[in-house]
């Protein structure tokens, strides 16, 4: 009997989706623009936030899929009554009629189906599909936690949609070997990652890429590799924790806001962009074989916490030193455009260096 239920309610699925389908060519959108649709006409107006949790998309693709609603005239952003500040989502109401009319004649049919049964079973009826549509909701959320924000591309690979996105983050949270970063993502996308041996989870949260190895033996380190393009159309900050090793960073035609590199740095070359404001660069836990490249002509600091061996800063030149050190441009006090540029734990063969 299970079977059999199960086997009707597949059933029922497949057919709920190729009628949705059919709907939405009647409109003209695609099939996941009509089912956030049809929450907003039956839920009022919410919260893109709200949106996101009700369909299990990731906010960069809900806000794809409210700038497609809004560019057909099927939705719109409005000011929250209750609180200005806050923007909400609704449908727009002078063409709810319209979007009802889509149903009158499968309302019908199921309200002559209906008519065969007892109030009872009704009743059960509506609290059985309220509880089923509860678990494909979590299972849903289960399916989408576990893939991360995976594209529909080869194994390894991870994207999201940019959207209406104004900034980024890139966040890898333990770590990471044989990493390189460039500028280079198709404009429609916020980011492009391909990884090399096992992939990490990837998940992105307003804009934030979140990247998370899973512990692995140090021979399994050796087969990681993750190559990740970036907008260059928004500005970013990239934070890598627990340590990096082997990264290569061309980021010449970035926006960056901010870089940190916390638990440690080994053999890494980062070409920075010209900086827009002061622009903060902090390594802590150690440094060794790390090579900065800043645009021709960029101002910059540089602080050192516990110590350095073979420094060179722009033009400098410097064997070992202890303690705490500062050195800057000549003009670093005098323009709004720079770079601020902190190593906290010691550093060996350390170089900021002028393209």
């Amino acid at each position: 009997m299970l079977e059999s239920l199960l086997r009707e309610l597949r059933d029922f699925s497949d057919q709920d989706v190729l009628f949705s389908q059919a709907l939405a060519e009647r409109l003209g959108i695609n099939l996941t623009d009509f089912k956030c649709l049809s929450i907003l006409e039956r839920n009022g107006a919410v919260t893109a936030g709200k949106l996101a949790e009700l369909t299990g998309l990731t906010s960069g693709a809900v806000t794809g899929l409210i700038d497609r609603l809004e560019k057909a005239g099927w939705a719109r952003r409005v000011r929250d009554p209750n609180d200005r500040r806050h923007v909400i989502i609704e449908a727009v109401p002078e063409r709810s009629e319209e979007f009802e009319a889509l149903f009158s004649s499968s309302d019908k049919a199921m309200g002559e189906l209906v008519e065969e049964n007892s109030e009872e079973q009704l009743e059960f009826l509506v609290d059985f599909l309220h509880r089923t549509a509860g678990v494909l909701r979590d299972e849903t959320g289960k399916l989408r936690t576990d893939s991360g924000n995976r594209s529909e591309g080869p194994p390894g690979e991870f994207s999201s949609p940019l959207g209406a996105l104004k900034s980024g983050r890139l966040r890898f949270m333990t770590g990471a070997s044989r990493v390189t970063l460039r500028t280079d993502a198709p404009p429609e996308l916020l980011y492009l990652a391909r990884f090399e041996g096992k992939p990490p989870t990837v998940k992105e949260e307003a804009g934030t890429v979140s990247i998370q190895y899973q512990r692995f033996s140090l021979l399994d380190w050796r087969k990681q590799g993750a190559h990740i393009s970036l907008n260059a159309a928004i500005p970013w900050q990239l934070e890598l924790k627990g340590g990096v090793s082997k990264l290569e960073a061309e980021l010449s035609a970035l926006k960056l806001e901010g870089l940190e590199l916390l638990g440690g740095a080994s053999d890494c070359v980062v070409r920075l962009p010209r900086p827009s404001g002061t622009v903060p660069i902090r390594v802590t836990g150690g440094a060794s074989d790390l090579t900065l490249h800043l645009p021709p002509g960029a101002a910059a600091r540089l602080q050192v916490r516990g110590g350095v061996s073979k420094l060179a800063f722009q033009e400098q030149r410097l064997g070992s030193v202890g303690g705490a050190m500062n050195l800057e441009s000549p003009d670093f006090k005098s323009v709004a455009d720079r770079y601020d540029i902190e190593f906290v734990g010691g550093a060996s063969n350390l170089s900021v260096l002028s393209r």
